[in-house]
């Protein structure tokens, strides 16, 4: 694959996502859902684990 054929890279934040609804072209909110579905595989569930590493850094702050 080279260069040319990738598609430019879209963070995924909530703006991405917004305003692919709100353009409302099928194809460009299916490619944003696969670029999402994507990021999910590559890094997991990011905001659970954000939770689980505050409970873990309020244990640490709590035990001095």
């Amino acid at each position: 694959m080279t260069d040319s054929t990738l598609a430019p890279f879209r963070p995924m934040y909530m703006a991405t996502m917004t305003e692919a609804i709100a353009g409302g072209d099928l194809a460009t909110m299916k490619q944003v859902a696969a670029e999402a579905e994507q990021h999910l595989a590559t890094y997991g569930d990011v905001p659970a684990l954000l939770q689980l590493l505050k409970v873990e850094i309020a244990k640490a702050e709590a035990n001095g």
